[in-house]
């Protein structure tokens, strides 16, 4: 990622607090104007402390004078002391609202940044996430956004604040002695080559450090939740070592970059510390030869002291820049990712409801331009109001023929209507609101149950609950949780079967009221009692929209208007139950095999 296109992604939000930001700056001129008069005031109370009273005229003697013409020279003394105490108070009140307002902007920063981030992360296709870990998306959220925050921060506030020290304790040290001021200047050229290559290495060590720990990161979030898996297998001795492995591989470039950094705060203090020697050397020479005073040369030390601090920050500040636009860049390839699937200028806005007419029109499908095809030429046409079930062997394409319907892919030959409209016309809200969907792979989130049911809906009322609950047969098992439908299912549902995690998500499902309802073997999990209470209560529910049931129980989709038969992408045999009997094809070889299980299982 290039570095302008970072900066002016963080300009993006500079400009909504830039009135903030320009407090804050005035506050820094405050701040260093407050710091930089105090070794002046240093030096007139030297001068008249070293010559007396008349000898001692510069202008901040004079203001003194002119405000207490009787006073004595212990008064005087008492008052260079006073007016030091008073121009540290007011840096001192200055510096708390700079970084009250600086880094206070950072913060806002930050968390607009994460906000956007995550409104990002929601927008992006499902294709998206099948590329990328998880961990990786999480580190990016987190330490990345961090140093982006401490380079908006700190890194602005101090930037700001070493430039202008810098600039004005130059022109004072070259307003008092030009040149001892040029003897100050002899480490800077050095100082300036060595930051140079230094930064290079910080910014490459750095991104290094970013990506080991997304690594890092994924290992552990993928590790909590398999982490049954590994129990189960007797893994966790080698999951451990394989998380020390990557975790010493983070250490060691931290350590790699602490050598970095510590090299380059050293030079810089070596090289300071080689100005302080030669301005003792010259500045002593000058004092005794009567060119300068020792006023003069105790506020030049001061000066060059304060200009040392800005000559070390300045490699810390842009060490931070450098941190900063690294991870600025690796945030950045997220937001440059635009989803796959959007509304476009094509999209009729005109379209607000559905009645749930379902047409795939030589329809085929793959998930990249280098796998196979998955669905190949599909024709299909569910009239609204009725129920299509979809059986086959795994790996046929069923699920993915589903997800085809609310877009979470689009196919690429062919095309799918509802109600005569082509659904990349409808818009992306209007087509899922009217698609209840429970997935094959049944996802709860860690909340209640009553939360997880009325996910769909903003404030689903009791009615609406209970009768959803009746619907999945969920109901009768909500006594045997501590607190009903207020009880938390933990992270993916982990304290519930998985029965109940299916008629949690079917309850879900069927709350929305959807005019397409889609069950991806919603019903795998659960006994064939509770399965034909199911499906009894969803016949009512299914009277009046269109259904699609994906299943490999016969007894789930006997029932069923239409049924198609999928095998390696193409549908092989479609009609009713009856009919498919009567073909003596695969429905019939798999309608006997159950047949004959069911019967087994009786004896």
């Amino acid at each position: 990622m290039k570095k302008a296109n970072s900066f002016s992604f963080l300009f993006l939000y500079l400009h909504r607090y830039r009135w903030t930001l320009f407090r804050g700056i005035v506050f820094i001129i405050f701040t260093t104007a407050f710091q930089l008069f105090s070794p002046w005031i240093l030096k007139s109370a030297i001068n008249f402390i070293e010559f007396n009273q008349e000898k001692s005229l510069d202008f901040i003697h004079e203001w003194l004078h002119s405000l207490l013409p009787a006073a004595n020279s212990v008064s005087l003394l008492i008052a260079y002391a006073l007016l030091l105490i008073l121009v540290s108070s007011f840096q001192g009140i200055f510096r708390y609202l700079m970084r009250n307002t600086l880094i206070g902007v950072s913060r806002k920063i930050e968390y607009d940044i994460r906000n956007d981030y995550f409104a990002h992360l929601q927008s992006l296709s499902l294709s998206f996430y099948q590329g990328q870990k998880t961990g990786d998306l999480m580190a990016r959220a987190t330490n990345d956004l961090e140093a982006v925050r401490s380079m908006m921060g700190p890194g602005i506030m101090h930037l700001i604040s070493t430039v202008v020290v810098f600039i004005v304790a130059l022109m004072l040290m070259f307003r008092i002695d030009s040149h001892l001021a040029l003897w100050a200047l002899v480490p800077l050229p050095f100082i300036a080559f060595i930051v140079n290559r230094l930064l290079k290495k910080i910014h490459r060590a750095f991104k290094k450090i970013q990506e080991q720990f997304s690594t890092v990161t994924a290992k552990v979030q993928e590790n909590l939740s398999g982490i049954r898996i590994v129990k189960a297998y007797v893994q966790e001795k080698h999951e451990i070592d394989a998380f020390k492995l990557q975790n010493r591989e983070l250490v060691d470039r931290n350590l790699s970059l602490a050598f970095i950094r510590a090299n380059l705060r050293s030079v810089i203090e070596i090289l300071v510390g080689i100005g302080t020697i030669i301005i003792l050397w010259q500045g002593g020479k000058r004092v005794i030869q009567e060119e300068m005073n020792l006023g003069e040369l105790v506020a030049f030390f001061v000066y060059f002291n304060l200009l040392s601090w800005p000559m070390i920050a300045f490699g810390w500040v842009l060490n931070l820049w450098q941190q900063g636009l690294a991870s600025t860049g690796r945030i950045l390839q997220i937001f440059d990712t635009k989803p796959d699937i959007r509304d476009t200028p094509q999209t009729d806005f005109g379209i607000r409801t559905l009645r749930g007419e379902v047409e795939f029109r030589n329809v085929s499908f793959a998930y990249s331009a280098e796998s196979p095809m998955v669905l190949k030429n599909i024709n299909l046409k569910i009239p609204a109001g009725q129920t299509l079930a979809i059986v086959g062997p795994t790996g046929s394409g069923k699920t993915t023929l589903i997800n085809l319907i609310p877009r979470l892919y689009d196919c690429q030959s062919g095309a799918i209507f509802i109600d005569h409209h082509d659904i990349r016309r409808i818009p992306l809200k209007t087509l899922r609101s009217h698609i209840g969907y429970t997935p094959q792979e049944t996802f709860l989130f860690s909340m209640s149950i009553r939360e997880n049911i009325g996910f769909g809906l903003c404030m689903p009322s009791i009615p609406e609950i209970e009768k959803a609950t009746e619907t999945s047969q969920i109901r009768a098992d909500l006594d045997q949780f501590p607190e009903g439908l207020d009880t938390m299912v933990g992270e993916r549902g982990i304290t519930l079967s998985g029965g109940q995690k299916q008629r949690t998500a079917i309850s879900r499902a069927v709350i929305c009221d959807p005019t397409i309802l889609i069950l991806d073997d919603a019903l795998s999990a659960v006994d064939t009692h509770t399965e034909e209470e199911i499906l009894n209560r969803l016949r009512d529910l299914m009277q009046h929209r269109t259904s699609i049931i994906v299943s490999h129980r016969i007894s789930t989709v006997k029932d069923a208007d239409k049924i198609i038969v999928l095998r390696e992408g193409k549908i092989i045999e479609q009609g009713t139950h009856d009919t498919l009997i009567d073909l003596k094809g695969y429905y019939h070889q798999l309608y006997e095999r159950q047949m004959l299980e069911a019967s087994l299982e009786e004896l």
